[in-house]
């Protein structure tokens, strides 16, 4: 009987933990992601072609910390590839170089995309397990592409923006949820080339001088930049997710001449909690 009984409570005793380890909320997650990042750009002062670029692998590392009601999430991610005319590709050229000799090139352009995100949500409403939960904030981007071959010149596009956020989630079953993200840039900087392509100066030097002269602030009203982001994650376990994320963004500026640009990625994503 003594037997019986100590057996049935050191059973109570495990189910009783499984069932609190289940039940645990961690409030900090990190997660770390690989995906494939493609760019199409028409910027009218590098030249009259539309680009596109692919980098392949894209790596992102991310952090959250998260209450009942508030969460700060920190994204960095960053890839590299290659990016070129779309109606041409890489081209190649031959030069004669005297006695019957050629020399022959290609331009092919090497493309570096980045981005390291910061922002903060609340909660608005009551919290609703099985149904949609809205938070609202803020978040502050920094974005950079690169690329050493665009028009024969090195091409470089750098934001760093502020933009309100809508972010809604959708638990629809216990282990299983969506996620769908808006925000668009209301102020930020912006780096391009000026209008000689070529930025001199007697006391910066070519890096300096670029952002110095090709650096301006604006407004919504000048700067379309405006992303839009959707998920999907399967909670494993308490500690463990895995997961999908689809990144679109538009960006459009008017100065010194127009640039349009759309930017997508997609990841698969695993996270641990703690």
């Amino acid at each position: 009987m003594n037997l019986f009984i100590r057996l049935l409570f050191s059973v109570s005793f495990v189910l009783s933990f499984c069932l609190l380890a289940k039940a645990q909320t961690y409030k900090n997650t990190i997660g770390l992601s690989l995906g494939t990042f493609r760019l199409r750009s028409l910027d009218q002062q590098a030249s009259v072609l539309e680009y596109a670029g692919q980098a392949l692998p894209l790596f992102g590392l991310t952090y959250r910390h998260q209450s009942e009601n508030s969460r700060f999430n920190l994204r960095l991610s960053g890839g590299a590839g290659q990016m070129n005319p779309t109606r041409f590709g890489p081209r190649t050229y031959t030069t004669p170089i005297g006695d019957g000799k050629e020399f022959t090139y290609q331009i092919s352009s090497t493309m570096y995309a980045f981005t390291l995100e910061a922002d903060y949500l609340r909660r608005i409403g009551a919290t609703e397990p099985g149904k949609f939960n809205t938070w609202v904030g803020g978040s502050i981007q920094e974005s950079a592409w690169y690329a050493d071959e665009v028009g024969n010149f090195p091409w470089l596009v750098n934001t760093a923006t502020f933009s309100p956020v809508v972010q809604t989630d959708y638990a629809f079953q216990p282990n299983h949820s969506l996620s769908l993200r808006v925000d668009m840039a209301v102020v930020g900087l912006i780096t391009r080339a000026i209008w000689s392509n070529f930025p001199k100066s007697t006391t910066d030097n070519n890096v300096e001088a670029y952002f110095k002269q090709g650096t301006r602030a604006a407004t919504v009203s000048k700067l379309g930049n405006v992303n839009v982001q959707f998920g999907y994650s399967y909670r494993l376990s308490s500690r463990m997710s895995v997961g999908a994320t689809y990144r679109a963004r538009y960006l459009s500026y008017p100065d010194p001449r127009p640039i349009q640009a759309i930017s997508s990625s997609i990841s698969l994503d695993g996270e641990i909690h703690f």
